[in-house]
């Protein structure tokens, strides 16, 4: 078959094993909520993993040992910056339905994306040619939308995902290797990056296990690195924060009839005796007032937004110190700074919705001033709370 078409008996046959091993795969431990990985760091770098195959995690059980937790490892380690990596997996995403969850995704705020979908589309034995002009507009798709890097990942050997280690799994390797080869030109010509996947050497009988996704995202950093280090993070204007906006996140996650939660107080707490402070506080900010979800040494019920620290954080783009408000100009007429309370230090961390908007802030308050020097340094424990906090968030998500 010179064209490289394969008969339509061929296909059926295919597609009748495939059936088969998707109710095998369908039996597989893979990641369930909690779909962020990070790597605490200043000027923290974010990255969107998006799509099927190894993104998804499979054999796995969170994405902080799967693909995500991998590459912010791999990246923090080769930058010296923390790592956020936010994942959006899907079983199946071939080239055509990443199109549309792209479309659903704020990409502006990330430094990258590194998308998944060749051994998809491998295994659907999908036409090169027009697969190839289907990638094209994908991986426009994202370059347009800002100065990143955009990472194509290439089908690793399909015989080495054990499901598909069969005859039949050879003509899904074969024809992945034609999408591999289509997909550098491809890359090359939209200044993509490409990056294949090399068969892994763990020999365990599970599908794929940490050390696996740690050698591959040894691999992905090795190509990202370098185009990170070239190229700026997003503005502060790509951090998503205006008060309509907040008031609906908030609203999809019911935040506003939400009871008290443990884990959050218990990473209030923590913010409070580790940094030495009088107050911490866990707030969210909708388009008028802010209010805690979490609390220690505060009986403030509400904060009007006028008289919000937390609204100037969560404009930043990596948290905010006042080491001393009563010589701030923001904040030395404010009510909380004159009157009883008496509060002269500040730090916090903005906190953000799954979808990117920034709703509010995990912050800590003092009644004496602090040095700058010291007040960075607290920015750094609260940056991993503030992560820490943000992912007991998402469990709230109703869609989680």
């Amino acid at each position: 078959m010179h064209d490289r078409r394969l008969s339509l008996r061929r296909r059926v046959a295919m597609w009748i094993w495939l059936a088969h091993v998707s109710a095998v795969r369908a039996r597989l431990v893979r990641p369930v909520g909690g779909r962020q990985a990070f790597v605490a760091g200043r000027n923290p770098l974010r990255v969107l993993l998006i799509g099927s195959g190894p993104a998804v995690g499979w054999g796995v059980g969170s994405h902080d040992l799967a693909f995500a937790g991998a590459i912010a490892r791999s990246l923090a380690a080769s930058t010296d910056r923390g790592t956020v990596v936010d994942v959006v997996p899907h079983p199946s995403a071939g080239v055509r339905r990443l199109s549309r969850m792209l479309q659903a995704v704020h990409l502006e705020r990330y430094d990258a994306v590194v998308i998944s979908g060749a051994v998809a589309d491998a295994l659907r034995l999908r036409e090169p040619r027009a697969w190839g002009e289907r990638l094209r507009r994908l991986l426009e798709q994202a370059r347009t939308t800002g100065p990143r890097a955009v990472v194509w990942l290439g089908a690793q050997p399909i015989r080495s995902i054990r499901p598909y280690d069969s005859e039949r799994g050879q003509v899904a390797h074969d024809h992945a290797e034609r999408l591999n080869a289509v997909a550098r030109i491809i890359c090359a010509e939209t200044g993509a990056h490409f990056a294949g996947l090399s068969r892994t050497q763990s020999d365990s009988r599970r599908h794929r296990t940490p050390s696996d996704y740690l050698f591959w995202a040894r691999q992905i950093v090795d190509v990202l690195a370098p185009s990170l280090q070239e190229h700026p993070s997003p503005p502060a204007s790509a951090h998503r924060s205006n008060g309509s906006a907040r008031a609906e996140a908030i609203e999809r996650l019911r935040l506003s009839t939400h009871g008290q939660d443990a884990r959050l107080e218990g990473i209030v707490g923590t913010a409070k005796r580790t940094l030495g402070t009088e107050i911490a506080m866990f707030t969210v900010l909708d388009d008028t007032q802010e209010w805690p979800l979490a609390s220690t040494g505060s009986v403030l019920e509400t904060i009007p937004i006028e008289q919000s620290a937390c609204i100037h954080t969560i404009q930043t783009p990596d948290g905010m110190v006042v080491p001393d408000a009563a010589v701030d100009g923001r904040f030395a007429a404010n009510a909380l700074v004159t009157g009883p309370a008496g509060l002269r230090y500040y730090a916090g961390y903005p906190v953000e919705a799954p979808d990117g908007t920034r709703i509010g802030a995990l912050c800590v308050f003092g009644r004496s001033p602090r040095a700058s020097a010291d007040g960075a340094a607290d920015l750094d424990v609260l940056r991993e709370l503030a992560l820490l906090a943000q992912r007991e968030l998402w469990r709230w998500t109703p869609e989680a």
